[in-house]
């Protein structure tokens, strides 16, 4: 396989991964606003900024971090390379090259997928419609997924596409877990209510409360999307599917090393500890190292 034709499949799983967590995470913070009445509409909306890496490039549109700035700055702002458009369009962009080489129905899913977001996407900033659209979008993406999935053979393609759809979600839960934790301060009420809407954010609840705990608490919902081993969407998961698929490449050594030493950080993390001090430095220093992961593949495979 070119190595042009692997950064390309990497990055449409990345920028599709990307797309169906924007669309989760802005559907969850509405829904947490407006749960806990004690957390100011700007707090909430500017901790979803920070959440997906783009408060230097929301600053730089002068605006203050409302519902309608944000919502409008993460789905349809095509100066912002993270937004929800942004996303689509590249990962179109990428299958657009290549095709000829991945089933018909991958390309019109995605085709209709960047049209329906043209069409409705206006529409999808009103709060009364936005849960109904982004639902959709969400819906849309895990179609895609499920169509490569389900018709793509088990080779190179296909694991380039996991590899770069698995590292976009181990960053993302480094990233929900950093703020949500350091913001879930007491006197901010409805802590419950802000660990529950963490592990709806990731689809998690129905898994956490039938495998951990069928009560919502700090340390369980924490361990449980750091450490979890069989739930699709935890940090760790996220690293064994990666080291599934560089195993079947060459010259990965650098690669599954350091991949081993960040599984053995979550591992061995005093999670207890981690909430009272504040995650940030540990959850920042994970995000450093799965960059120097993809800096890794990159100058290797591409």
């Amino acid at each position: 396989m070119l190595s042009r034709v692997a950064e390309n499949i990497y990055w449409m799983g990345r920028y599709l991964e990307r797309a169906e967590n924007i669309a989760r995470l802005v559907s969850v913070t509405g829904t947490l606003l407006l749960d806990q009445p004690g957390v100011g509409p700007e707090q909430g909306w500017r901790r979803l900024v920070i959440i997906t890496g783009c408060d230097a490039g929301f600053a730089q549109t002068e605006q203050r971090a409302g519902e309608e700035a944000v919502t409008r700055f993460l789905l349809s702002e095509p100066d912002n390379v993270s937004s929800l458009f942004s996303s689509v369009a590249y990962a179109r962009e990428n299958l657009r090259t290549m095709r000829d080489s991945f089933p018909g129905e991958l390309w019109e899913g995605l085709n209709d997928l960047s049209l329906f977001l043209k069409d409705q996407g206006e529409k999808g900033l009103e709060a009364a419609y936005r849960h109904a659209f982004l639902c959709e979008v969400i819906g849309r993406c895990q179609t895609l997924v499920g169509i490569l999935v389900g018709t793509l053979s088990r080779g190179p393609a296909f694991d380039f596409f996991s590899m770069g759809q698995h590292m976009e979600r181990a960053d993302m839960c480094t990233r929900i877990l950093d703020v949500d934790v350091a913001t879930g301060h007491p006197t901010m009420g409805g802590m419950d209510l802000l660990w529950l809407n963490l592990l709806r954010s990731v689809s998690g609840e129905p898994m956490y409360r039938r495998h951990v705990n069928p009560r919502v608490n700090a340390v369980d919902v924490v361990s449980f999307l750091l450490r979890d081993r069989r739930f699709p969407r935890a940090f760790n998961f996220c690293l064994h599917e990666v080291e599934r698929c560089l195993n079947t490449l060459d010259h990965n050594a650098l690669s599954i090393q350091l991949l081993k030493r960040m599984e053995r950080r979550a591992d061995t993390q005093d999670v207890a500890t981690l909430i009272e001090t504040g995650p940030g430095l540990f959850m920042d220093e994970l995000q450093q190292e799965l960059q120097k992961l993809h800096r890794i593949i990159t100058a290797i495979y591409f």
